[in-house]
């Protein structure tokens, strides 16, 4: 990036910050907590229940899947090829 162009960020991120009204802790909290009168014509999603058996066979395809395609988990937490224990 040259030095002309980022001059040119630093003014328009100023320019956006001058717009946006600073607000207090309480004004914060206030509007967090405030009651959303306007639902944007959102429909609430209705919550299922999923059985512990159901639950656990999902698992288990999902595995299976992993398994057929060679996944491999990528991070600290399963630097191995993914393999599920035999129950």
């Amino acid at each position: 990036m040259s030095k002309t162009e980022v001059l040119q960020w630093a003014t328009e991120a100023d320019d956006s910050l001058t717009r946006n009204k600073i607000l207090t802790d309480n004004e914060i909290i206030r509007t967090v907590t405030a009651e959303d009168d306007d639902d944007d014509g959102i429909t609430p999603v209705k919550s299922i229940k999923i059985s512990h058996s159901e639950a656990g066979a999902a698992l288990n395809t999902s595995l299976q899947w992993a398994e057929e395609q060679k996944f491999e988990a990528h991070g600290n937490y399963a630097p191995q090829t993914f393999k599920r224990p035999r129950i």
